[in-house]
């Protein structure tokens, strides 16, 4: 469980870096999971950081060297990165990176302590230069991307979806915690990540024996096909009542599946057109992650 007097981005890491899943590529947030820290230990750990920030006019974009021309982006560049910073703590910046990855430290421990130096540590200053230069350049793409904006839309909507269900499943007091013990807390809100996690089994399982079911009827689902699906679907499920976990009894493993009765005319154009936009995704998905190249030659060369 989360403080709710805590920033969001305290505790995106800690998500990201330890969890039994297939690695993240990248991370959608809004503007409230989002700090100059943050973008930086994204950037040192390989993560591609992509939030939708309110208020892009009020964000402040930074260039790499004082008195050189961008062209038409120079009026909009207000601030200098102070590059000294990052090339004196670059070693140790890459040691920070190293400890979160083999778990020596969790993330929302490191950057709380970072925050609370209110500046006054050179490292913190390094971390924040290096996240100016990805917020920057992430800016500068959202909006020169409307392809980067959609996908960063999806990858928000797919949140609120889950927020979604979290709500329909804890109806009862509005959804609130009115127990004040944090474990009381902590046992509500596990039963509800169970409850959700059974959804999610459930609708998956129920996935495969689907796309089996189509194959032999010769209306094979494309692999693209997959990445657009969510298992947090609950129309189908009656959430009133009492939830019961034991001596529940099913004849067979599955329950029959509706048949699908359409004709295979109608239902392969639109199989078609979600494996069409499955792979212009996957060809924006080829330039993760971000590359940031820090020195000039001549600078390195120094």
């Amino acid at each position: 469980m989360v403080n709710c007097t805590m920033r969001e981005a305290t505790y995106v890491l800690d998500g990201l870096l330890y969890q039994d899943a297939p690695e993240i590529k990248e991370h959608y947030t809004d503007t409230g999971g989002y700090t100059d820290l943050i973008f930086g230990l994204f950037t040192l750990l390989g993560f591609r950081f992509a939030p939708r920030l309110r208020d892009l006019s009020d964000q402040t974009l930074y260039r790499a060297r004082k008195g050189v021309d961008y062209g038409v982006l120079t009026p909009a560049l207000k601030k200098d990165i102070k590059v000294h910073l990052i090339i004196e703590h670059w070693d140790d910046l890459n040691r920070v990176a190293a400890s979160l990855k083999d778990g020596l430290i969790r993330p929302s421990i490191l950057i709380s302590k970072l925050q609370a130096m209110q500046q006054h540590n050179p490292l913190q200053q390094a971390l924040q230069e290096l996240g100016r230069i990805a917020k920057t350049l992430h800016i500068l793409e959202y909006v020169d991307d409307p392809a980067f904006r959609r996908r960063v839309l999806i990858g928000l909507n797919k949140g609120e979806h889950l927020h979604s269900l979290a709500r329909d499943i804890a109806f009862g007091r509005q959804g609130r915690l009115h127990d004040r013990g944090y474990e009381a807390q902590l046992n509500r809100a596990s039963a509800l990540s169970l409850v959700i996690n059974a959804i999610a089994v459930w609708n998956t399982r129920y996935f495969e024996q689907a796309q089996a079911k189509l194959t032999q009827q010769g209306i094979p689902v494309p692999e693209e096909v997959w990445q657009h699906l969510s298992p947090l679907q609950w129309a189908h499920i009656h959430l009133n009542g009492s939830y019961h976990f034991t001596d529940v009894e099913l004849e067979g493993d599955f329950r029959p599946l509706r048949e699908y009765h359409g004709s295979r005319a109608r239902l392969a154009p639109r199989l078609e057109s979600v494996e069409r936009d499955a792979g212009l995704l996957q060809e924006e998905e080829d330039v993760l992650p971000l590359q940031l190249s820090l020195l000039g030659e001549d600078e390195k060369d120094r």
